[in-house]
């Protein structure tokens, strides 16, 4: 655990031509099968929201916090943060928080491997713990350090194009006793539905950046 944090505020992967986008009908169809109602809606609701966010005009920070925020209102918790790997010196940094001390979280940054985050992202496996104190992989240095006591946490690699870009972390389940298999597969979804998303915005920020250049060189 370290508190420097990196200067740069977008690390982008590598890309190659932008995806073709699924069909709606298709989508619908993936979605109705064999889910139940609540399920549906919930995934509904977080397909529809990252649609919105692409196509508002935020800053890049910005528009992680309002993934976030989008991806607890469906998963109802205490707090949550959005983690992304700094590829040159292969940590993970907040790069948003919501919830309970977020001011303070910001500063830390985590090495792979470390901690519940840092074991989620070099493992690419989904992660679900019911009790806090009775799993030996999480990282309970930065939760002394800002006064924060989870009890229960959940949490899933961002992968975009293959590639690790970061992880979603839930913590204390608001309404429940813990987090549950459902939550977990709402999770799974909303990474994948933020990864398309994230990447899209990468992608727009390379084209204006690549115009930008040939502006300047004109």
């Amino acid at each position: 655990m370290s508190e420097k944090k990196p200067d740069h505020q977008i690390i982008s992967p590598v890309l190659e031509a932008p995806p073709t986008p699924d069909l709606p009908a298709k989508e619908m169809s993936a979605l109705l099968e064999g889910e139940s109602l609540p399920i549906v809606l919930s995934k509904l609701m977080i397909s529809e929201s990252m649609l919105h966010l692409v196509n508002r005009d935020y800053k890049f920070h910005d528009f992680m916090r309002e993934v976030l925020v989008s991806i607890m209102k469906v998963i109802k918790s205490e707090a949550g943060s959005i983690l992304e790997i700094d590829q040159e010196n292969n940590v993970l940094f907040f790069r948003s928080v919501v919830g309970c001390s977020s001011d303070r979280v910001t500063r830390f940054v985590i090495s792979m491997g470390q901690g519940l985050v840092g074991h989620v992202a070099e493992s690419r496996q989904p992660l679900l713990v019911d009790e806090i104190n009775e799993n030996n992989i999480y990282l309970k240095s930065i939760e002394k350090a800002v006064g924060f006591q989870a009890r229960n946490v959940i949490a899933v690699p961002i992968l975009i194009r293959g590639k690790v870009f970061g992880v979603i972390e839930l913590l204390n389940r608001v309404g429940e006793e813990t987090y549950t298999s459902q939550d977990l597969e709402l999770l799974t979804y909303a990474s994948n539905a933020s990864a398309k998303a994230i990447e899209s915005r990468l992608i727009l920020g390379w084209s204006l950046q690549n115009r930008s250049k040939l502006k300047e060189a004109a």
